[in-house]
């Protein structure tokens, strides 16, 4: 391995000519990957992407994770900034399927007491200790991203379900949702819809539009970092 890879997958059935990119996202890369994946969306009438609302503790506590590394010159790293805006000024039109500020306040509330403390206590020293001492390495080790779940995936869903559900299959739900009305309105038309998640939501997004048909026509690979 010489380093860290996404990809810029199309979708589409052979019965319409509307068509999926999806870019499974990484929190923290290099400006180079950014720009790529900003290049890549350029093509698109439609972008779908992630995008919490509101501003709460918990959301704070998690960008921070990359927040803090992205500005270490060491790593050479930064942290995922997309210019939607001019996207938009360019005539994409924006679609953010996520989380409210008063869903992220109540899903929290359903998460038990001790995973929140730890989540807001840990996250930060963790953070901080990787923008000092991390390396891309120790950073490529946790992005992999399997089909299918792993023994570690299921560990963590049995130990922390609530948190799971909140943070990953909630979201899954609301980003699907906005899937299929794209596909009920816009079927017929000859656009390409891009979609933005962190990678983690792409194995829900290509179970749905598999669902309906679409399968994988062309990719292309897309460096989110090299090792030094």
């Amino acid at each position: 391995m010489t380093g860290v890879r996404s990809a810029a997958i199309t979708l589409q059935r052979p019965d319409t000519p509307l068509r999926f990119l999806l870019l499974p996202m990484l929190h923290l890369g290099t400006a180079d990957f950014y720009r790529d994946v900003t290049s890549q969306l350029a093509r698109c009438q439609v972008i779908v992407c992630e995008g919490v609302g509101g501003d709460s503790i918990l959301t704070r506590a998690l960008t921070l994770a990359y927040r803090t590394p992205g500005r270490s010159k060491r790593l050479g790293l930064v942290g995922q900034d997309l210019d939607y805006g001019a996207l938009a000024s360019a005539g994409a039109q924006i679609v953010r399927p996520d989380l409210t500020g008063e869903q992220v306040r109540r899903g929290w509330r359903t998460v038990p007491l001790v995973q929140r403390l730890a989540v807001l206590t840990l996250v930060p020293p963790f953070a901080v200790a990787f923008r000092l001492f991390g390396s891309r390495r120790v950073l490529a080790r946790y992005l992999g991203i399997e089909d299918l779940p792993t023994v570690e995936d299921h560990a963590v869903r049995e130990a922390f379900p609530a948190l799971t559900k909140f943070i990953v299959d909630d979201r899954d739900q609301l980003l699907v949702n906005a899937l299929i009305s794209i596909l009920a309105t816009c079927a017929a038309e000859s656009i390409l819809v891009g979609v933005v998640y962190g990678a983690e939501h792409m194995i829900a997004t290509v179970r749905e539009l598999a669902t309906h048909g679409y399968r994988p026509r062309r990719a292309e690979w897309l460096t989110v970092f090299n090792f030094d």
